[in-house]
């Protein structure tokens, strides 16, 4: 008896009968490559790293400046809590096009969800719990202060209160 000829449920080839998620070879394939082509749009460089702690810049694919920060908290074993600091410029519900073909609707947000999921909560502390956090940030370069330790300060206005009343050059 001759085999009855299948055809192949797939949401771009025949997308009436097919089901989210289904597609033929090529699709499934042509899929496969983009995943890969957009899992590095986000790019993650550990800048510090403590017992409980540790920050990371974010940059763009291609870019050298940041575009964020991304700071992990173990709050307590199994449990983070992540802080990502993006800049305003970034918009995260920026659609990838490339994606459309599919029919599927994917974002800068999805792919540094990913990047996020997989490069920092899965790669180092395995099977934690996580809370995200995103906030945006200006463009501007953040401000940077260095503050003394109270002993330092106070030795400081010390010094300059033992002064004489006339002032350095004053004769009494």
């Amino acid at each position: 008896m001759p085999e009855k000829k299948t055809e192949v449920l797939c949401v771009v080839c025949n997308p009436t009968e097919a089901q989210p998620g289904d597609y033929c070879d090529l699709h499934r394939d042509e899929l496969h490559r983009l995943d890969h082509q957009y899992e590095t749009l986000f790019r993650l460089r550990r800048t510090s790293r403590g017992k409980d702690h540790e920050t990371y810049s974010l940059f763009v694919q291609g870019d050298c400046e940041s575009c964020g920060r991304v700071l992990v908290t173990e709050t307590d074993p199994g449990n983070l809590a992540i802080t990502v600091l993006i800049s305003s410029d970034l918009n995260l519900d920026t659609p990838i096009a490339d994606y459309n073909s599919l029919m599927i609707e994917r974002t800068f947000g999805d792919e540094l969800h990913d990047r996020i999921e997989q490069g920092i909560i899965h790669s180092w502390y395995g099977n934690a719990r996580a809370c995200v956090d995103v906030y945006r940030t200006t463009s501007e370069q953040p401000i940077h202060w260095d503050v003394a330790p109270r002993e330092q300060r106070a030795e400081e206005e010390n010094s300059e209160a033992e002064e004489p009343q006339g002032g350095r050059n004053s004769v009494h």
